[in-house]
Order: structure tokens, then sequence, then C-alpha cells
């Protein structure tokens, strides 16, 4: 595993399920006038909120709901 993603993972808040994460989101979204994106990562087994679009092809790991 890659050191840079241990500390990225680490860096950024867990969420345990996708109702905490949702809340979370949009409480961010009206405070910070942005819109968030998320994705689950496998190291922490948790969703984690990214302003970048969270897709495959950019290296996160999607997981249906």
């Amino acid at each position: 595993m890659s050191t840079s993603i241990w500390r990225q993972c680490k860096s950024k808040k867990r969420y345990r399920n996708i109702g905490e994460m949702y809340r979370s989101k949009k409480t961010c979204e009206r405070n910070r006038g942005k819109k968030l994106d998320y994705y689950w990562c496998e190291i922490c087994g948790g969703y984690h909120l990214t302003s970048v679009i969270a897709t495959e092809e950019n290296g996160y790991v999607l997981k249906s709901v």
C-alpha cells in the first residue's frame, strides 16, 4: 500500500455508514457552498468526502448503495 494513500485516508474524516456520510455531506455543502462527492475507502472500510469527482478512472473505489 502506498504511504501517500494511507496518509490521505488518515487525514480525512471516516464515516461508518452511508447515512452518516450523507448527513455530513449536506451540512458541508451548505457551509462551503460547494458540491462534494464521496467514495468507499478500502483502507479503513468507511466513506470519505471529496471535492474531486470520484470515478474509478481517478483511482477511487466506488461502492453501490
